[in-house]
């Protein structure tokens, strides 16, 4: 960020011409943002003791919140709030000679309040102290924090009084902003200084000061603020539910609700906040929604007619209540209940099976029909195996629905049962048995076929679409319609490149929707039944998280982001493929944020792989700079996506002062069967040296990048990529792995889902047959090699790669005596979720990059010093 003239004028004030590197600096705030005075009098009775035998005093006015600034951000013109009919609108203003700025006041017999504002801008993370003096009352906070109170008035100017606040200021910029009260009888002017001291090792470029609240993205922009978690349209389009959460810091509770609002004008239709509801569905030919209330573990279920206001009690105190599904004629509904297995929760107790280290393994949950007009309760399904509802058909008159079980002697390790019950007379129709590829499914809207979705190995190896002898991935996943008379199959992706994430028949169009993984893109694309034929719908957006169909209207919600702006949700009109933003809660978030650019980079690999990548800029990039660079990866069977925000976000890191390279090495998903194939059997055998080559052929060709300043970083199996590139070469500066796998064999046995991901990523491939993959690709073996500072992280109760797989490493490479640091955080899984220690994991991977490619250790050394053990 450039530095201002205002900047230099304060640092000439503050140190007395000093050099930028003396101990002790100060830099005093030249400029700020400054509102009118308002008076403020006393509450009745104010002479009056309290019950603690106190009166009303000046202080009391200082102390209570005239004006609540939760979410206002000072900038010149821009009013505060309007006070008796006076607008208090910031401006700007310089301080004096000596550091003060001036407040406003006015001739008066009442007390009166002022407020001022300034931004400061930290270049890097630093260990400053804020003084504040003035000789009238003051109260300040910074970013939101309450810091300091002065409660005292001088009458002398030799005995002014001071806040102190030593702060510890990370990258960015922060809010300070200072409420004063000057009393009716205080003879002193009306005035403020504050400065910054630049302690060593610091100087004074490290601190600037601003009066614009333009920023850059930082975690509270990912965590805080209102969210949209789910949005859903009724059968006709006519009204939609949207859900929300919000963050509760400083705590880890979050606040979450629903809201239904008309789609033509966003008109508030009903708000269930503060309500105790769940599991939310629109009826299918209706503007009614039912939802689940439950007190002492017992759920009932309420019908919500949304125009007339009426609310209607169906189904009463369920125990064990799990999920429903309305039939298509709304005449009933299936329901699960969850039955309870023996428990594992002993002193010793046989696993039986590998799923059965799995707490919920031993239970069951089965189907259940509620008939509407006649309040008839019906168990459908029984036995020992789980049955779960894929769908109803249409007329109301069947059910789809499946069994899955683990099979641990064939590849994938479970197989899948598929019926058709006939509600009518109870016969049962079987569909397959004991298949080992298990599909979802949904009858089309005449019923006469099924819309499914696998991998390409599903049905007999319908969808397979790669050369003679590769084994294909099957997290490539295929849409297929099953022909409900003869069994047949039509593949309808197998000659399409993007990858399925999901799909969707509408009746009234007769298309299929299908949202795609399009290489590192989520898009939508329309398969036209009759003609056979796929065609992408352009609505140029880089990444779909979610689409949702009314039943029975031309329209769609779709939630999408750019890979720059965040997260919106459209209303799509399906005839003529026009999109119109119904809700846009994180515009508020970030709307004094700028962002960098983000281009395409591709490099031909030296196999002839071709590799997609891009490239994040810093707000403010410099051709003529050099920038220290993080390369990022996932190097497993899905790209990184073009997401705006997710756990590693590139464009808070580039807002940091560093170019990020993401690349997607062969293997990924969205690019074509062949080129996902490649994961199999792979474990970085050739992706390592794609991700090494590209990020060599990067440097060449951008001269403005750091060389000698490039970290890595990946997670899950691209921190088991990270760990493997550590013995493959030392071109990195510094490199981070999240839930890295360092021994394929202990993660295969051990994870929850290892032996299972691995029937794919290692299919036919086992400890006792494969001692090239097993050995020769594990990290832990080769640790050697490893000479690049690496930081290990996990969550110590992850179940997918369990933290012994960071331990192990760290252990060899503390043995060698190579530098390492293993952070485990405490009580997360596989991904960091807890508030505050989502918070605490960020910080840890900032201050790590800025140790090692900036040269920057103090917040590394503040999160953890050095201890004598």
């Amino acid at each position: 960020m450039k530095k201002s003239f205002l900047l230099i004028i304060s640092f000439l004030w503050a140190s007395g011409f000093a050099g930028a590197n003396d101990k002790n600096d100060k830099l005093v705030i030249s400029t700020w943002l400054k509102t009118a005075a308002h008076e403020v009098s006393f509450p009745v009775f104010y002479d009056v003791e309290n019950t603690k035998g106190k009166t009303f005093e000046v202080q009391n006015l200082l102390e209570f919140e005239h004006i609540n600034m939760k979410g206002h951000f000072p900038q010149e013109g821009k009013t505060l709030a309007t006070i008796n009919g006076t607008p208090l609108t910031w401006k700007g203003d310089f301080t004096d000679s000596n550091g003060y700025v001036f407040l406003d006041g006015k001739a008066s017999d009442n007390h009166q309040v002022a407020y001022l504002a300034a931004y400061i801008w930290a270049d890097e993370w630093i260990n400053t102290n804020l003084e504040i003096k003035s000789p009238h009352m003051l109260r300040a906070w910074l970013n939101g924090e309450m810091i300091g109170t002065k409660n005292s008035t001088e009458e002398d100017e030799g005995t002014v009084g001071r806040v102190s606040k030593d702060l510890k200021l990370e990258r960015g910029k922060h809010l300070l902003v200072i409420k004063t009260l000057k009393p009716a009888d205080a003879p002193l002017d009306w005035k403020v200084m504050a400065n910054l001291e630049i302690k060593d090792p610091w100087n004074i470029s490290a601190l600037d000061v601003s009066l614009s609240p333009v920023n850059r993205k930082n975690i509270h922009h990912i965590l805080d603020g209102v969210k949209i978690s789910g949005i859903e349209p009724s059968h006709d389009g006519k009204y939609y539910s949207v859900s929300f959460s919000r963050s509760l810091p400083p705590s880890d509770q979050s606040e979450r609700w629903t809201e239904i609002r008309r789609t033509d004008d966003r008109k508030l239709m009903h708000s269930f906040r503060h309500a105790q509801v769940s599991r939310m569905n629109w009826l299918p030919n209706s503007n009614r929604i039912s939802y689940v209330n439950t007190r002492g573990g017992k759920a009932t279920l309420f019908l919500h007619d949304i125009e007339s206001g009426v609310i209607t009690e169906l189904m009463d105190e369920m125990e064990n209540f799990s999920g429903y599904t309305w039939a298509p004629d709304e005449s009933f509904i299936i329901y699960m209940l969850h039955e309870e297995g023996s428990s594992t929760d002993t002193d010793i107790h046989r696993v039986i099976g590998m799923q059965d280290r799995q707490g919920h393994f031993r239970h069951r949950s089965f189907l259940y029909q509620f008939d509407i007009e006649s309040g008839i309760y019906k168990r459908l399904t029984f036995g020992n195996l789980t049955t779960s509802l894929q769908d109803i058909s249409p007329d109301s008159r069947r059910i789809l629905f499946s069994q899955s079980y683990p099979d641990y002697t064939e590849r994938p390790f479970s197989k899948q049962n598929m019926f058709i019950l006939n509600l009518d007379n109870q016969t049962l129709d079987t569909l397959w048995i004991d298949e080992p590829r298990g599909v979802r499914a949904r009858f089309s809207p005449d019923g006469n076929y099924l819309l499914a979705t696998g991998g390409p190995s599903s049905f007999d190896d319908a969808g397979l679409n790669v050369p003679e002898g590769t084994i294909p991935n099957n997290s490539d996943t295929q849409a297929f319609i099953y022909n409900l008379q003869d069994g047949s199959v039509n593949a309808i992706t197998r000659d399409f490149d993007p990858s399925v994430v999901s799909v969707y028949w509408h009746k009234p169009d007769n298309m299929v929707y299908i949202v795609t993984v399009d290489e590192d893109f989520r898009r939508l694309y329309g398969y036209d039944v009759r003609r056979n034929r796929i065609s992408l719908v352009d609505l140029e957006l880089d990444y779909i998280s979610s689409a949702s169909f009314a039943d029975n209207s031309r329209m769609a919600i779709i939630s999408a982001s750019q890979t720059n702006e965040p997260s919106r949700h459209y209303a799509l009109n399906l005839r003529n493929m026009r999109k119109s933003v119904l809700e846009d809660t994180e515009a508020e978030i970030y709307k004094h944020i700028e962002f960098g650019e983000m281009k395409n980079w591709d490099f031909t690999a030296s196999t002839g792989v071709e590799v997609k990548g891009r490239v994040y800029y810093p707000p403010d990039f410099d051709a003529e700079n050099k920038y220290p660079v993080i390369v990022y990866y996932y190097a497993g069977t899905t790209p990184v996506g073009r997401t705006f925000g997710g756990r590693y976000p590139f464009n808070l890191w580039a807002g940091s002062g560093y170019i990020v390279y993401v690349l997607q090495p062969s293997g990924a998903t969205g690019f074509g069967q062949e080129f996902s194939a490649a994961h199999v059997n792979n474990w970085g055998t050739t992706v390592a040296d794609e991700i090494i080559e590209g990020t060599k052929k990067f440097l060449d060709s951008h001269p403005y990048t750091k060389a000698d300043k490039v970290g890595c970083a990946g997670a899950s199996y691209g921190g088991f990529m990270t760990m493997l590139l550590m013995t493959r070469t030392d071109i990195f500066a510094a490199a981070i792995s999240h839930a890295g796998i360092s021994s394929i064999s202990s993660y295969w046995g051990e994870g929850y889902w290892g032996y299972a991901y691995s029937s794919e990523a290692s299919a036919e491939s086992y400890p006792w047959n494969n001692h090239d993959l097993y050995v020769g690709q594990s990290p832990l073996f080769h640790a050697d090699k490893i000479v690049t500072p690496l930081l290990l992280l996990t969550g110590d109760s992850d179940t997918n790669v369990p933290p012994g797989e960071s331990i192990q490493l760290y252990t060899a490479l503390k043995i060698l005596d190579r530098p390492v640091e293993l952070v485990m955080v405490k009580d997360q899984d596989h991904h960091i979720l807890a508030y505050n220690k989502r918070k605490q994991w960020h910080n840890v991977i900032m201050a790590w990059w800025d140790k090692y490619l900036k040269d920057q250790t103090k917040w590394w050394e503040d999160q953890f010093p050095e201890k004598n053990y």
